[in-house]
Parts: C-alpha cells; sequence; structure tokens
C-alpha cells in the first residue's frame, strides 16, 4: 500500500459518516462535512486524515490484518502503518457513492483518492485546466444523479499572506484582511435569512433560459466556484429559478437569477432602511473615512435552516440551491444593506 507524491489536481467534497449495523443495515451518523480531495494516480487505494476522523467523530473499524504505508520508491514510513478504515457517503457535485477510506496522516489534504479509486470511475481528466467529467458507464449507472458534470478542480497557488503587508497596528485583525474567510461557508447565525411565503403560496419551477458558448463558460466557472466556497450545493427542490446573464459596464459578464416569481409569493419586510439624504447630513462634517470591501458580504450570511430550498435555481447542468444570501435580490435581504 503506497500513498504517492502530492499531486495538483484536488476536487471539493461534501461527505457523511456511515455505520453498518450488525443487522448489516447501514446508518448515516451526524452531520455532512466537506473538505478537498486530492486526486492521486500515485497512491494505491483510498485515504482520510485522521483529523477528520477525531472531529466529526467517525467510527473507525478495524483491519484484520494492519498494513505498511509505503511512499512511491518503497520505503516505508515511520509512523505508516494502517489499521482501520472508516465507511463514508462522498458526494462531489452530484457524483456520489459509498467507499471505504484508511485513516492516515494525509498531510495538507483531507482525503486521497488513488489508483483503486480512479479505476473504478475512470473519470476524464483535463489535467491541463484541471477539469474533471464523471462519465465512465459505471458512473452514469450507480453514482450520478443527473447527466455528467465538468468539474473544475483547485490546482494550489502561492498566496501572499496578510500579516507580511499589513502595519503592525492591524496584524491582531490579520484574519479579516485575508479571503479564506470570505470564501468559506459561514456558520449558521441570528440574523440568517428567512424566506417567508404567502399562506397558499405553490411553489413552481421557472424555465431554463437559452446562453451563448460564452455564458456557458461563465456559468460552469461560477457554479463550480460556489460549490467549491460551500456557497451552494445540488438540489431537489420543487422550485427553482433561472439563470440570465447581465453585461457589466467592463464588458464582463455577470451572473443573476431571475427570483420575479419567488419574490410574488414572498411576504415583503417592511424594515425601514436610512435615507441617504440623512446619511450624508450626519457626515457633512466628517473629514477620514473607512472603506469596506463588501462584495463578499452576501455570501457571508446564511439562509436560515430549511428554507433554502426556497431559493434554488436550475440550470442546463441541474437544479442547485444557495446556502448562503448569494445572489438572492429578495426583498427582504436588508442585513447587508
Amino acid at each position: 500500500m503506497s500513498l504517492g507524491n502530492e499531486s495538483q489536481l484536488q476536487l471539493y467534497f461534501r461527505a457523511c459518516p456511515l455505520q453498518t449495523t450488525p443487522e448489516k443495515k447501514t446508518t448515516y451518523l451526524s452531520k455532512p462535512f466537506h473538505g478537498w480531495a486530492m486526486v492521486d494516480s500515485g497512491a494505491t487505494s483510498v485515504f482520510i486524515h485522521e483529523r477528520l476522523v477525531k472531529e466529526f467523530k467517525i467510527p473507525t473499524i478495524n483491519l484484520e490484518k494492519p498494513k505498511k504505508l509505503r511512499v512511491i520508491d518503497g520505503r516505508e514510513i515511520d509512523s505508516g502503518t494502517v489499521d482501520k478504515y472508516v465507511q463514508i457517503e462522498i458526494e462531489i457535485f452530484g457524483h456520489s457513492e459509498i467507499l471505504s477510506a484508511y485513516v492516515v496522516n494525509t498531510g495538507h489534504n483531507d482525503m486521497v483518492l488513488g489508483m483503486s479509486w480512479l479505476k473504478c470511475h475512470n473519470p476524464a481528466i483535463e489535467w491541463k485546466k484541471g477539469w474533471v467529467t464523471f462519465n465512465s458507464e459505471y458512473c452514469r449507472d450507480n453514482c450520478l444523479h443527473h447527466a455528467p458534470q465538468v468539474l473544475a478542480g483547485k490546482t494550489p497557488d502561492l498566496e501572499l499572506k496578510a500579516e507580511g503587508i499589513l502595519p503592525d497596528i492591524y496584524k491582531m485583525y490579520a484574519d479579516v484582511f485575508t479571503e479564506g474567510e470570505m470564501t468559506e461557508l459561514p456558520p449558521h447565525r441570528p440574523f440568517d435569512i428567512l424566506i417567508d411565503l404567502k399562506p397558499g403560496a405553490v411553489p413552481r419551477h421557472g424555465p431554463i433560459y437559452s446562453v451563448s458558448v460564452k455564458e456557458d463558460e461563465e456559468l460552469k466557472k461560477n457554479i463550480n466556484n460556489q460549490l467549491a466556497a460551500g456557497h451552494i450545493r445540488p438540489s431537489k427542490s420543487p422550485m427553482a429559478s433561472p439563470v440570465i446573464f447581465v453585461k457589466k459596464k467592463n464588458g464582463k459578464l455577470r451572473m443573476c437569477i431571475d427570483y420575479r416569481k419567488l419574490n410574488d409569493m414572498t411576504v415583503k419586510n417592511a424594515y425601514p432602511l436610512p435615507l441617504v439624504k440623512d446619511l450624508l447630513i450626519t457626515l457633512r462634517k466628517a473629514k477620514i473615512f473607512t472603506k469596506l470591501d463588501l462584495k463578499w458580504g452576501y455570501n457571508l450570511v446564511r439562509i436560515k435552516e430549511g428554507d433554502e430550498w426556497k431559493a434554488a435555481f436550475k440550470t442546463k447542468y441541474g437544479v442547485t440551491g444557495w446556502s448562503t444570501v448569494g445572489y438572492l435580490e429578495l426583498k427582504q435581504c436588508k442585513i447587508i444593506k
């Protein structure tokens, strides 16, 4: 058994721990967790980091015969004895399966998907672009909820740490200036957005709008980025709104969701926003201002748990639901304002 050299291709996954009872029944344990899985043809099997197993209290199963873990040149790793594994259900944008993963220290990776996994699913990989498509006969019959998707993997980049460019006076607040927090799924909080439907409102699907080749490229990029951050996830919602694109002043495309039908059936929030005129009066003698970058503001506010299905949107790639406010342009979304 070997753990190969670090690859450059990583896939974002959602997983749920499983446990098999003596009666051979499989039960789901705790809440799902998310992470990054490295696709590595140099590894023989599927591995999961022992840190995740401890953090999410995933039950382990002892191996009858412990196995030695070796690096690619055949040398044994000092701490590389594998004596247990776990069972999880793992989902990668609509591609789901139940698998066993050996518990080891996988370094910076949450999971490693090795040759046993690659041989089983035989995904089409565009290494140059970092795209993965699950289009094998096995996947179509056993793993896919809908048509095969083109998934964008992640290639690690060198990042300039915020601590290195901040004045000393601000270094205690370094986490505020990093993009990591902005691109991760925030926790549920008291000010989560509630989508309150009118009594008797009937959920309705909207049509799928056609898109150009350029818009389709932007659509796939947008969906994959939001999936990787956990802001959206595959959905089976009975109500989904269509996607449209609007050109920005600089010629770039902005993805929007046509929530007009949803707006018509929601109870409006009448909380008053401050008048701009009054705000300007209060600032008339001010000389020093703080500028805040709120471009990710809506991704830092969650939709109330249980209401996510109402904000789902549909494209030719399937139905997807928001976990954060995202592009939700409802009239009650006044938290950021």
